[in-house]
């Protein structure tokens, strides 16, 4: 039987669940291939948050129901993404003490994760993730996997993410009416690094900044580790907000004007050149002046980076993203978006999607949109930590830590071929 992983993105503007097989490559890899795919508009969602259950649930059941027609089979469980205002971060230090004649084990390192996760939190607030930063050996040596390495005691420094309760419970409450699990809540622009970050990126210090309807998600990675995180309380539908109170036209009417005629740049802009919408009060349409337009998007998207940028600052981290900012996410496709940032913050920047590089089978054209990296990570996210689950379930059948390394990967191998087709 395949083995089977599902994600579900709940945006502000859309919602999106997505199934995949667990398969190889011709390598011999592990890999994904695309089994189903479902869409719904968002409703009843604000600024990332849940704010209509009824409304969020009903829209989760239309994409899950659409995804699983796609499939032709039940979705039991999926990786779930969360973001919000809600959000917030700190870091935090853990120890454990080791047993120096068996070296360091996976026990010792969840022993100081769970230690630096032993954080004072208010009342409403709750861990989502804790991860680690830099694990440092006998005070000393700092080591990115210390596992084997002989030592005394082991300390980590880690990145603690938290939501509030009632938020992640709303959230959870609103997939599993569905009769579908949650593998695991997700921030999403975790997920999103999954699709759209080289390597050489994370190692060297990037940031991802995921542009969704409601909120901008900023995470920061260096020596391929998480380094710092937060949420921007302003997104693309600010910007959609703008040309509609501006040009007074309905909000549909405002999305569209951007989707087909924005630009952050005005100099890009012919000055004399016009396009058509209805307005309020008015049954027939009104031209309006493009560049005045691009005038009014360039306004909100400058603010947006400035605030990324004050954020930045402000955590000591603007100076150590020699890789620049990697851009994502639906607002991220507005023709400008990466030469402004790139002109304002006098840094790297680029739009960032999920693509063929990818280890994905059957990814649809759709899906190779910034505007799925969310969703398109997820899954990534989520064969990640099954491989992860696999290594440990072998380990511990093998005799735990100790045990004959030989022996666990054979049983790898042989459980994966049994698993997966051809």
């Amino acid at each position: 039987m395949q083995e089977i992983i599902s994600a579900i993105d709940i945006g502000t503007t859309k919602i999106c669940a997505l199934t995949a097989g667990l398969t190889h490559d011709s390598l011999g890899n592990l890999a994904l291939r695309i089994l189903g795919e479902g869409q719904a508009p968002s409703r009843g969602i604000r600024r990332g948050a849940v704010v209509n259950v009824a409304e969020v649930t009903a829209a989760v059941g239309e994409a899950v129901e659409a995804c699983e027609q796609a499939m032709g089979q039940h979705m039991t469980s999926a990786y779930v993404g969360i973001a919000g205002s809600h959000i917030q971060t700190l870091n935090s230090r853990g120890v454990s003490p080791v047993d120096r004649r068996a070296g360091v084990t996976g026990a010792d390192m969840q022993r100081a994760l769970e230690g630096a996760r032993a954080v004072a939190l208010p009342q409403n607030q709750e861990v989502i993730h804790t991860i680690a930063r830099h694990w440092v050996v006998d005070g000393q040596v700092e080591a990115q996997q210390p596992v084997g390495m002989s030592a005394y005691r082991l300390e980590v420094d880690a990145h603690i993410v938290t939501g509030s309760s009632t938020a992640i419970q709303n959230v959870v409450q609103c997939i599993t009416t569905h009769g579908v699990d949650v593998d695991d809540l997700v921030l999403e622009p975790l997920a999103s690094n999954e699709a759209v970050l080289r390597p050489e990126e994370r190692r060297m210090g990037v940031a991802v900044m995921d542009v969704g309807g409601g909120t901008t998600d900023v995470a920061v990675f260096r020596d391929d580790g998480l380094c710092h995180t937060f949420i921007l309380d302003v997104g693309g539908n600010h910007l959609t907000n703008d040309l509609a109170e501006v040009l007074h036209t309905p909000f549909e009417t405002a999305e569209m004007l951007k989707l087909r005629h924005g630009h952050v740049i005005p100099e890009r802009v012919a000055e004399d050149e016009m396009v058509w919408a209805t307005v309020f009060g008015e049954r027939g349409e009104r031209n309006f002046n493009r560049r005045f337009m691009s005038e009014v998007l360039a306004c909100r998207a400058e603010e947006i980076f400035e605030q990324a940028k004050a954020q930045l600052t402000k955590a000591g981290f603007f100076a150590k993203i020699p890789a620049g900012i990697v851009l994502t996410g639906g607002a991220s496709q507005l023709p400008g978006m990466a030469e402004l940032g790139r002109n304002l913050l006098g840094t790297p920047v680029r739009v960032g999607a999920p693509g063929s590089h990818l280890p994905i089978a059957a990814m649809s054209r759709a899906l190779q949109s910034p505007a799925f990296a969310t969703s398109v990570g997820l899954l990534l996210w989520g064969m990640r930590e099954d491989a992860r689950s696999l290594h440990r379930r072998f380990r511990a059948e093998a005799g735990g830590p100790g045990g004959d390394a030989s022996v666990w990967m054979g049983q790898t191998v042989k459980w994966l071929k049994n698993l997966l087709p051809g």
